[in-house]
């Protein structure tokens, strides 16, 4: 089943849908949960009996065909059939997303692609000011030297953090001010999502879910000084949340919740120090705004690097079983593709090995690791693929992680199946 570009999407995204989670995604959080019990090693929990004429719980149904069998989604079969074409490594670099600058694939970018690059961020390497057909352009080298088509992901929160701004692209005003027009915020947010997804990408990086502590304000170095936060309340940045996300899905672009459990109590930037947070818990109140995100179909959600020490004291987020597996997909249900802030060259992780930083990310339970340096994806490569091969449970989850990233791709229609011919 050879894999294709999706031709009505390349470039840009997906047609608008409504913000529920797609079928797609769906689906393959109901295949992931089947298959963990057998990852982890244990003997799968035997069907309940099925409702009989009455319903009642405990009655048998007539015995069925023994040929019948459930429907294939296509979708699902495509994910699937990718898939198993992919060996360890080939697996291992779809968890992998690179920079490359937003006006031209460079020899380090296209070194990162044939390594098998599962996603690429746009840097702003022109200053921010690469116009629309220049970016185009870069997607579509993008896509041709890539092994399987990949996501395409931008930081356009707004303000100081937008990355594409020049001709064709709109000045987007600081999150801080776009919280302040709730109401307005889904209709602009359509608006930037269409002029990105015309130039072919396929996933923001944004919105910030952060709630910034009042107390805090602008010594909250990440968000609160840069204006990075939709507010303090986390209602209403769970309204701004929401809103955000379903304007970017109804305009074709993916987005992303940032940075979990929140970076509103810290005062360092994990870009330039580590940070601690010494407050938030599992039952915080500030993570309210990433609920409302979650429910608004936001389809990725990207991890922290801080410490939080009332959930787990000794790893960071983005390490953190605590925080990854137990708190975000257990406790607030997400299924999604989870993936890391930029692990290139954040000071925070300074201290661990560059291909250790993937590990232990998806040892937590994280699917996709973002770095802007391209020369780390054959590192991070190899160290997957070596922990897979030397841990069998690693190896499983690994799967469950490239299976996520294929999902969204089937998702936003980034790779498609060609279907076989009939008669075969």
């Amino acid at each position: 089943m050879p894999v294709r570009h999706n031709p009505g999407t390349m470039p840009g995204a997906r047609a608008a849908t409504s913000g529920a989670p797609s079928r797609v995604l769906v689906a393959l959080a109901a295949a992931v949960l089947a298959l963990a019990p057998a990852a982890c090693g244990a003997e799968p929990a035997a069907p309940p009996p099925a409702p009989g004429p009455s319903g009642a719980p405990g009655a048998r149904s007539a015995p069925t065909s023994p040929t019948a069998a459930a429907p294939v989604d296509p979708a699902v079969a495509c994910v699937d059939a990718v898939l198993g074409r992919l060996d360890t490594r080939g697996r291992a670099a779809q968890l992998v997303m690179a920079g490359v600058p937003a006006d031209g694939l460079t020899e380090g970018g296209r070194a990162a692609l044939a390594q098998g690059a599962g996603g690429v961020i746009l840097t702003d390497a022109a200053g921010g000011e690469a116009s629309a057909t220049q970016v185009a352009a870069t997607v579509r080298e993008v896509q041709e030297a890539a092994e399987i088509p990949v996501i395409v992901a931008v930081d356009q929160e707004g303000g100081r953090v937008q990355d594409l701004a020049g001709d064709g692209f709109s000045r987007i005003p600081a999150a801080a001010t776009q919280g302040r027009d709730v109401a307005g915020l889904r209709a602009d947010a359509q608006d930037w999502a269409r002029e990105m997804a015309g130039a072919g990408v396929t996933l923001d990086l944004a919105p910030v879910a952060d709630v910034v502590d009042p107390a805090l304000g602008e010594d909250n170095e990440p968000v609160g000084a840069l204006d990075r936060g939709f507010g303090t309340d986390p209602q209403r940045v769970g309204r701004a949340v929401a809103a955000f996300v379903e304007g970017m899905e109804a305009g074709g672009v993916a987005t992303t919740l940032k940075h979990f459990p929140g970076l509103g109590r810290v005062r360092e930037n994990t870009d330039f120090a580590d940070a601690a947070d010494d407050v938030t818990g599992v039952d915080d109140p500030g993570l309210a705004s990433f609920r409302a995100g979650i429910e608004a179909g936001a389809p990725v959600v990207m991890m922290s690097s801080a410490v939080y020490e009332k959930i787990d004291p000794d790893r960071r987020a983005l390490f953190s079983r605590a925080v990854v597996t137990d708190l975000l997909r257990g406790r607030l249900g997400f299924t999604g593709v989870v993936t890391t802030d930029d692990v290139g060259a954040a000071a925070a992780l300074a201290d661990v090995p560059v291909g250790e930083r993937a590990v232990r990310f998806v040892q937590a339970g994280g699917d996709q690791v973002l770095t802007v340096r391209p020369g780390d994806v054959s590192p991070m490569v190899a160290a997957l693929a070596a922990e897979a091969a030397d841990d069998p449970d690693f190896a499983g989850r690994l799967e469950e992680s490239a299976r996520r990233v294929l999902a969204l791709k089937a998702d936003r229609g980034v790779i498609g199946c060609e279907a076989p011919p009939t008669g075969r």
